[in-house]
């Protein structure tokens, strides 16, 4: 009986001393004797216990001195884990992964620097074709405002120039009108003054014939050519022969019928106009038939 009892305390001990912990306490200074001490009272509990159900009366056997002492057990050192060395594959091996994930890093950044300069790029090309587009437009707009002035000037001065044109042409034919009346007015005024001519130097041929004695040696067809320098009034300022007949004689009594007709106070009536053309000086042409009264 006392052998099963040690085989069912050892089978107590033995998971107590296989836990970790346990076994971390047993070898830490006074716990081996302690649990020891406690493993003996449980084991006198257990074994009472079972003397209980085999008795009918319990017998309380007196509890046996145990003499403990204090075992101080050493505890293991604990070596240090040795620290791996790395192999010369391990270290290339890091320094490829070294260089392709420093490599990634770079492409990754190459790749976003190429980005972000292709999108600054494509940022200033459409900047740049917005500019052309709106300096394009603006310059679109320039021209039409150039070529609409410019069409405007031109029609202005179509305008002006026709207008011009038109007063040349009014005034050239107010011109030419005036100068058509004017001239009308002078031929009517001509064709009057002359009719005055006409009648006043037909009233001096004939004073002038009145006084005009025939010479003996006067013959028709003879031509004597008198010149007469008169005043407004009618007064003979001069005579004088421009052209003789040939027969001293017949000049003679030309001059000489002119100075006893003047004056002549008919010219008083003519305008000063109609005297200074015809009568200031007066050129007769006398010829014996023309003085025959």
């Amino acid at each position: 009986m006392k052998s099963s009892q040690k085989r069912k305390a050892g089978k107590l001990r033995q998971p107590l001393l296989e836990k970790p912990l346990l076994k971390s306490a047993i070898f830490r200074g006074y716990g081996f004797p302690i649990l020891v001490s406690v493993l003996l009272h449980a084991l006198v509990v257990v074994v009472l216990l079972l003397n209980w159900s085999d008795q009918e009366k319990v017998v309380i056997a007196p509890p046996k001195s145990i003499k403990a002492s204090v075992v101080e057990i050493t505890q293991p050192k604990i070596k240090p884990k040795s620290q791996v060395q790395p192999s010369r594959d391990d270290k290339a091996s890091k320094r490829t992964d070294d260089q392709a994930r420093k490599k990634r890093l770079e492409d990754r950044r190459r790749k976003a620097e190429e980005k972000r300069k292709k999108e600054i790029a494509l940022k200033r090309q459409k900047d740049a074709r917005e500019k052309a587009q709106r300096e394009k437009e603006e310059a679109e707009r320039k021209e039409k405002l150039r070529q609409k002035k410019l069409a405007e000037d031109k029609r202005r001065k179509q305008q002006e120039a026709q207008k011009h044109k038109d007063q040349e042409r009014l005034r050239a034919a107010q011109e030419q009108k005036a100068r058509e009346s004017a001239l009308l007015a002078a031929a009517e005024q001509e064709e009057k003054d002359l009719s005055q001519a006409d009648y006043y130097t037909g009233v001096l041929r004939g004073l002038v014939a009145q006084q005009w004695n025939r010479p003996p040696s006067a013959r028709n067809n003879m031509l004597a050519v008198v010149q007469l320098k008169l005043s407004p009034f009618g007064d003979l300022l001069s005579v004088r022969l421009v052209t003789g007949s040939g027969d001293e004689a017949y000049d003679r009594s030309v001059i000489q019928a002119v100075k006893l007709a003047a004056p002549f106070p008919e010219l008083k009536k003519l305008e000063r106009r109609v005297f200074n053309n015809y009568f200031k000086t007066i050129n007769f042409r006398f010829r014996p038939e023309d003085l025959v009264r």
